[in-house]
């Protein structure tokens, strides 16, 4: 019985010593003076715990004091780029055809562009994806120059799109000028308006100016400046363009480039195209 009782002790202290050991070798890497809220972030030496810049804001909000970076999924070779990681957003919309839920997933990432050349660039792109659908390309992208090229189809919404095709055109190409919410002043008053001129196929500039409907509201002239006189030359550094109509409203079905520049003009429907516009507008 004694011995009995002693093997008992035994094995209790030895399992006392072996947790006390563990213990012992265990290291302590959790500190004071945290932040509420805030997760917790390994210090460079990982010895210890501390704040981070990462904080949660109830149970559905986190705010991130800093930059979120999102970096490449690898390194570009001459044979192809490398897209960013992608910043996702998930939204559910319920199809009453399958009397289901459906995910509508859209993510954006930046994107190489002119891979392998001597002016590499990047956009930043819009994609979309139904379900569990892969997530494609809706069209709509950003140049590193601020460009939106936006989808196919896409027209441009309010005050009545009004755009103008003009043969002749400055520097090597024709010229399109587009004012998506531009509206054709009262008869015999004048409106300002902006938009964009299509100097060539790669040149787009920020453009502005007038537009003036005559006494009868069959005339429209419409004046345009550009922020690059290199294309509008200095004298003057201007052009304009007078639009005709059978009446006083409606469609104007035909005009003159009467600047610097001569050549027909014609007004034309605004969509996604006009700043790539075939030859036959140029």
């Amino acid at each position: 019985m004694k011995i009995h009782i002693a093997r008992v002790v035994a094995a209790f202290w030895l399992l006392v010593l072996s947790l006390t050991s563990l213990t012992l070798a265990q290291t302590n890497v959790t500190t004071t003076g945290g932040t509420v809220n805030t997760l917790p972030l390994f210090t460079p030496t990982a010895t210890n715990i501390q704040s981070s810049i990462v904080t949660q804001t109830g149970t559905t909000s986190i705010n991130i004091i800093g930059k979120l970076n999102l970096p490449a999924t690898g390194t570009a070779t001459a044979s192809a780029g490398k897209a960013s990681r992608a910043l996702a957003f998930t939204a559910s919309a319920f199809n009453s055809g399958t009397a289901a839920a459906v995910a509508q997933n859209f993510q954006l990432q930046a994107e190489p562009a002119n891979n392998d050349t001597s002016s590499p660039s990047g956009t930043l792109n819009l994609l979309y994806a139904a379900g569990t659908s892969a997530a494609a390309e809706t069209g709509l992208k950003i140049s590193n120059k601020g460009v939106i090229t936006f989808a196919p189809g896409q027209t441009f919404p309010a005050g009545g799109p009004f755009c103008i095709a003009t043969a002749g055109g400055f520097g090597s190409g024709g010229t399109t000028f587009v004012e998506p919410g531009f509206t054709v002043p009262a008869a015999n008053k004048c409106t300002p308006w902006s938009g964009f001129t299509k100097t060539a196929s790669t040149v787009i500039l920020t453009t502005s100016g007038a537009a003036c409907l005559s006494s009868t509201g069959k005339t429209l002239t419409v004046s345009a400046s550009s922020l690059d006189p290199a294309f509008l030359g200095t004298n003057p550094a201007s052009d304009y363009i007078q639009l005709t109509r059978a009446s006083s409203t409606g469609s104007f079905t035909g005009g003159t480039d009467q600047g610097q520049f001569a050549g027909s003009a014609d007004q034309v429907t605004c969509t996604s195209g006009l700043l790539s516009l075939p030859d036959s507008h140029d």
